[in-house]
């Protein structure tokens, strides 16, 4: 939605359905929404457009799933094998391992980001910049992470088990100029940096 081509909003909203969840964690749904304030576009802001052609505030936040934990990660499975009987003429003997360990809790791996934005355009946006503040919380990390002792003989099972944050912001400068009205010169120059934190991990034993 644009009103007076100054505001801006838009809202969406997903539902995302995976076999490689139980039945009860089949689907997801994932919100999203973002705004902006055109303020170059606004009374006020006249008597600067012949150098400030352009700007806007933008902010926006949502979530998306991850399904990406492989097949069949909530069935109990058995592997086997042959295994060659000590006697004579070696016999050939069918072996099975030990059943797999899952968790009936599994679901969505949810991604949230909220992002701050700055949009600038000047000089009839020959000039541009831009500039993006976010922090994108993992959450319901999908993970083998609480440990067990080897002697029981199956690995952990992949479980929803933390949280990782990335908080981080990327700058971009653009350049354009057509020259005699026939050679288009442009550039553009990147920077950015983050940080990720693990903020909560189920395992008490601090052991992965």
């Amino acid at each position: 939605e644009i009103y007076k081509g100054i505001y801006l909003l838009e809202i969406n909203g997903r539902l995302d359905g995976s076999s490689r969840f139980p039945s009860t964690k089949h689907w997801g749904f994932f919100p999203s929404a973002s705004a902006g304030y055109h303020f170059s576009e606004e009374e006020y802001f006249a008597p600067l457009k012949q150098v400030v052609s352009n700007g806007k505030f933008r902010v926006s936040f949502g979530e998306i799933g991850n399904e990406a934990i492989g097949e069949n990660m909530f069935v109990s499975t058995s592997s086997s094998g042959n295994a060659n009987w000590v006697g004579a003429g070696s016999s050939k003997l069918s072996q099975y391992g030990m059943p797999s360990l899952v968790s009936n809790e599994l679901s969505w791996e949810r991604i949230r980001t909220l992002d701050l934005g700055l949009d600038m355009g000047f000089l009839n946006n020959e000039l541009t910049l831009g500039f993006d503040w976010y922090e994108r919380n993992t959450m319901d990390m999908l993970a083998a992470a609480v440990s067990m002792p080897a002697t029981l003989g199956a690995a952990a099972p992949y479980r929803n088990n933390g949280t990782l944050r990335t908080r981080g912001w990327e700058l971009s400068l653009g350049w354009n100029h057509v020259f005699n009205n026939d050679l288009l010169v442009y550039a553009n120059v990147n920077i950015g940096d983050a940080k990720s934190f693990v903020t909560k991990w189920d395992n008490d034993a601090r052991l992965i």
